[in-house]
């Protein structure tokens, strides 16, 4: 009988792979199919990250076999992968932001004046034209990179890829940073590369993207193989029990709401340009959400009260005092802290370990004396490495090697162990696994039920609507809605984001 399966673009066998003290992978078996959407699942710390970066070239397995459309492949660089015919689309944008769109898509590949040593400016802005036509970009070839959205630069990010004339695009968490309407973009350009014969390897932690998107999936725990299924034919609780090795009894805890006294006022709160008269106030035990489109204002309202950016006009008030917060230093000592949305930049120190890390916030706030106790220091870390499920070889491995989700999690320990009144949480649990996500809820909820008060900015509206009291929503900088945990719903609270709603 004919096999009527697509060809194979990408197969591994039994790949793994060791790092000193640690086995990351081991005996993976994997086939990509041409048009295929084929998603690789697992918990933080499973092994995704680790595989991906073999099929680009970043990492040699220790053992085992990659092939690319049947042929043996050694890859001794990105650069080899990328000239096989592999692209990747990484949560960090690879981009020049000084550079325009079209010399971001051809860099070092720029075409050249027939016979001569120039570059041949209008072919250039022609096929980037033609690229960008063909993934639904509107944006002329020019457009300096730092001028477009983020969306906008994944899909310059998806157009070098396609200029490279790749069989297989590797997608690392791609809507992670998208609205929902920009997702459906992206979704759109998916089907496209399908119908080309384009092989898409798609890494997600929203299950439901999955099972829109893909056709198959393959599920690592612990750096072993569990299963491939076809997604058409699996739950999303199915796939969530596969991932975990458990079954998931509830994503979004219990609440007690009981919201107490006001413990920060924001007053009529103005950054020139990016934000303008915002006022509310939080209280004790309160999880108050902050939702908009991309360029609302959300991240840079969290930035400026945690002193992070300078106020142009306003007051903040922490339980009823006013306060002049002009530094990070300044929000700590308020009892504020801050879980940022760009963890790997504003979150850690990369090359210092996690116990440091965890410990990072805490040296000055509240361990005494001018040297550092360092077994205090070690009961500390370990204390919230156990607390928080922290995934890593032990507390002395450096940060740069976790996963992005364990990275999530030790700087969320970082701010438990400064005690915090008052935790600002700017995508709390972007880029981490459904299993460490509702950990996360669990943590954040235990936190409010002991009286903290939370300020929550998040894209996900699902996780808006099952963790928060009250939702603000932010248009243009301004507020342009405030609803009760009952009165918020989805469609209600995209009709204010996108101007069809009025002030609540």
């Amino acid at each position: 009988m004919a096999n009527d399966h697509p060809p194979v673009i990408l197969e591994l066998k039994d790949i793994s792979k060791h790092f000193p003290g640690v086995l990351a992978l081991q005996n993976i078996t994997l086939a990509v199919r041409a048009g295929e959407v084929h998603a690789l699942l697992g918990e933080n710390g499973a092994g995704k990250s680790t595989l991906t970066k073999i099929i680009a070239g970043v990492y040699p397995p220790t053992s085992g076999q990659l092939l690319l459309n049947g042929k043996m492949q050694h890859f001794r660089s990105p650069y080899d992968a990328q000239k096989a015919g592999i692209g990747v689309l990484y949560q960090e944008f690879n981009l020049l932001p000084d550079l325009s769109i079209a010399e971001n898509i051809f860099l070092g590949s720029e075409p050249q004046q027939h016979g001569l040593p120039f570059i041949d400016w209008k072919q250039m802005r022609q096929q980037t034209a033609d690229l960008l036509a063909h993934i639904g970009l509107s944006a002329a070839p020019e457009t300096p990179i730092g001028k477009l959205s983020v969306a906008q630069q994944q899909m310059v990010v998806l157009a070098k890829a396609l200029h490279q004339n790749v069989c297989l695009i590797v997608m690392d968490e791609p809507t992670a940073r998208l609205t929902d309407y920009e997702k459906a973009d992206l979704f759109r350009v998916i089907q496209t590369l399908k119908q080309g014969g384009v092989a898409v390897l798609f890494i997600s932690h929203r299950l439901e993207e999955v099972q829109e998107v893909c056709d198959r999936a393959t599920i690592l725990r612990d750096g072993h193989l569990v299963a491939t299924v076809n997604v058409a034919e699996t739950s999303l609780d199915e796939l969530t029990t596969l991932m975990l090795g458990r079954q998931l009894a509830e994503k979004f805890p219990p609440r007690l709401h009981k919201v107490g006294e006001e413990i920060m006022r924001v007053q009529s709160l103005t950054r020139y340009d990016v934000f303008e008269d915002v006022s509310f106030t939080l209280h004790a035990g309160e999880i108050l959400g902050i939702v908009g489109l991309v360029g609302s204002g959300r991240t840079a309202l969290l930035r400026a009260i945690f002193g992070m950016d300078a106020i142009d006009e306003g007051q903040i008030y922490v339980e009823r005092r006013l306060v002049q917060i002009q530094s990070p230093q300044e929000a700590i000592a308020c009892g504020i802290g801050l879980l940022t949305e760009d963890r790997q930049t504003q979150g850690l120190v990369l090359d210092m370990a996690v116990r440091e890390n965890i410990t990072l916030a805490e040296l000055e706030h509240g361990l005494p004396g001018p040297l550092i106790d360092h077994e205090e220091e070690a009961a500390l870390a370990e204390y919230y490495i156990a607390e928080l499920d922290i995934h890593t070889p032990g507390p002395d491995f450096k940060a740069l090697y976790l996963s992005g989700g364990t990275q999530q999690k030790v700087i969320l320990a970082k701010w438990l162990a400064t005690g915090p009144r008052i935790l600002l949480c700017d995508e709390p649990t972007q880029g981490v696994d459904i299993g460490g996500k509702a950990e996360i809820y669990r943590l954040m909820s235990d936190l409010a039920n002991g009286g903290v008060g939370i300020l929550m900015v998040s894209g996900d509206l699902a996780e808006i609507l099952g963790m928060c009291d009250r939702v603000l929503v932010l248009r243009e900088g301004r507020i342009v809605g405030s609803l009760s945990r009952d009165e918020a719903d989805e469609a209600t609270i995209l009709a204010y984001a996108a101007g069809a709603g009025t002030h609540g």
